[in-house]
């Protein structure tokens, strides 16, 4: 895992040099603070868990530096539930998809190998040749529903 880490690190640094850009403590530090959480992020999660660091970082050096991270696809954006954009660190070779609950927010990662095949069955069937896949449901989780009760 610590190589996996270290091998995306230098991928973001490359693409950082490549980009005519520095690689400050600020943005090695928002990397640092994405790689390390488990889940979806917001922005104002990352703002609040970077200053608690100490980090002065600004609202727009994330954004900027979250889009830099996606361009060189070590992190996903998502738009969940119709709420503001959630970020998650992308896993080498790991694809997953989500539950959201459209009352309280709540996101579940899931895998199926029976959709896995499908999509592939589905992309053969018209000619694709998938790189990527994004499926999204969404509904009331058990806690929203039994509340109603």
């Amino acid at each position: 895992m610590r190589m996996q880490y270290e091998s995306e690190r230098q991928l973001f640094r490359d693409t950082v040099r490549r980009r005519g850009l520095r690689m400050t403590a600020t943005r090695l530090a928002l990397f640092d603070e994405v790689f390390t959480q488990h889940g979806h992020l917001d922005v104002q999660q990352l703002i609040e868990a970077l200053r608690r660091r100490g980090s002065k970082i600004s609202r727009a050096t994330v954004y900027r530096n979250l889009d830099l991270l996606e361009s060189c696809g070590l992190v996903k954006k998502h738009q969940m539930g119709g709420r503001q954009s959630l970020y998650e660190h992308v896993h080498g070779g790991e694809s997953h998809d989500h539950l959201v609950c459209r009352e309280c927010g709540r996101v579940v990662e899931f895998v199926s190998v029976g959709i896995a095949a499908l999509q592939q069955e589905i992309c053969r069937a018209h000619g694709f040749d998938p790189s990527d896949h994004s499926l999204q449901i969404e509904s009331r989780c058990l806690d929203c529903r039994s509340a109603d009760s």
